[in-house]
């Protein structure tokens, strides 16, 4: 008897789709030269399209996701989250222990070694520490949001948006990896605006990198958007930053003052932007705003706002005698005081010191004067 051997099953493979393909190939799996040919043709095709909905303002800018060494990202001081970083020439332990009064972020290390005098020594400190609990979080789940940068050239990526994620990346793996980014061909021409939605989401900025953030993006869209800025700044603000018309005005008010309130929140004379608003809302009835925001930086205190009280008129010069009002019962006191030397009679009165062009001065000395010459 003869068996007849079953025929092998034919295994199809399973197609894979656009979105596998660029999945796998964006995270660096292994990927066949055939399935990366077909997917640089998806990519040309889906070039040729136009984009039918985020066409404006945000995505004018061209931009990839690719990845990138740690080393050639570089944070930018003009951000808000940005840290007064140095980074070590060598990773090794003496050049990391070398740095000062900076903030050193190396694999491992994450440490403000600013003077304790420096004004953001205390943001500092707790930037620090919500970064180190970021960098916790990053041990045990990727990124889910890539950092954001801008090609300035192959080895020079300027972040655009995540220092927080830099920092705790590099704090935890060091500046020798390569990690997924967002890359923008170009430096974004909204890039303000892109920060300031990025860190304003976030409820620990602090009030002066608050009101940084702000006036950065404002001053970017004067200059993409004046003619609508001119007839509708209200709601070109809003709609562009997705914050509420209260914020608005609260942080367009302090914008109108920022050469005097940013050192004002910068050095915590004041730490509360609403408070602020009010008490500039009430000096400003008066039209005495710049008075009060003078006088807050004189005190180094915050001060509620209260109007200048008018200065007194000062009246003349007083130039008559009033009479003291001394009863005398004895007739032979006024007889004493006008027939003798009283400057002999002992009064306890320092004649020699006596300012006779002082009308204050001889009104005591006739008190004292006719109350002796009454006992």
């Amino acid at each position: 008897m003869t068996t007849t051997k079953k025929p092998r099953r034919r295994t199809v493979g399973k197609s894979t789709s656009q979105e596998d393909l660029i999945s796998q190939f964006e995270s660096g799996e292994g990927v066949s030269k055939k399935s990366q040919q077909m997917l640089d043709e998806l990519k040309e095709r889906d070039k040729s399209k136009e984009s039918e909905v985020h066409d404006d303002p945000l995505f004018k800018t061209p931009s990839e996701v690719d990845r990138v060494l740690m080393d050639y990202i570089q944070p930018q001081a003009d951000n808000p989250r940005y840290l007064p970083v140095t980074f070590a020439k060598k990773a090794d332990e003496e050049s990391i222990a070398a740095l000062e009064n900076c903030v050193v972020c190396e694999k491992g290390v994450l440490e403000n070694r600013l003077a304790k005098d420096n004004p953001r020594y205390e943001a500092v400190n707790n930037e620090i520490e919500e970064i180190k609990g970021l960098a916790e979080t990053l041990k045990h789940s990727e990124l889910v949001h890539p950092i954001s940068v801008w090609r300035k050239n192959m080895s020079d990526y300027g972040i655009v948006a995540g220092h927080r994620r830099f920092y705790a990346i590099r704090y935890l793996y060091g500046g020798l990896i390569k990690v997924k980014v967002k890359i923008y061909a170009e430096k974004p021409k909204n890039l303000n605006v892109l920060r300031h939605i990025e860190n304003f989401s976030r409820s620990d900025l602090t009030p002066p990198d608050a009101l940084q953030s702000y006036a950065k993006a404002v001053q970017e869209l004067v200059s993409l958007e004046a003619a609508q800025m001119q007839e509708d700044r209200i709601s070109v603000i809003t709609s562009y930053l997705g914050i509420s018309r209260t914020s608005f005005y609260r942080y367009d008010k302090l914008y109108e003052h920022i050469n005097i309130v940013l050192p004002l929140l910068e050095n915590k004379v004041v730490t509360s932007i609403v408070a602020l608003y009010e008490e500039i809302k009430k000096a400003e009835e008066n039209q005495d705003a710049v008075r009060y925001l003078t006088s807050l930086k004189e005190a180094g205190k915050f001060i509620k706002y209260l109007p200048e009280q008018a200065p007194k008129k000062q009246g003349r010069a007083k130039k008559y005698i009033t009479m003291p009002k001394v009863k005398v019962n004895q007739t032979s006191a006024i007889q004493r005081l006008l027939t003798e030397d009283v400057t002999k009679l002992e009064l306890g009165i320092d004649w020699d010191n006596v300012n006779f062009d002082d009308v204050n001065d001889v009104e005591n000395v006739l008190k004292v004067l006719l109350t002796s010459l009454s006992k």
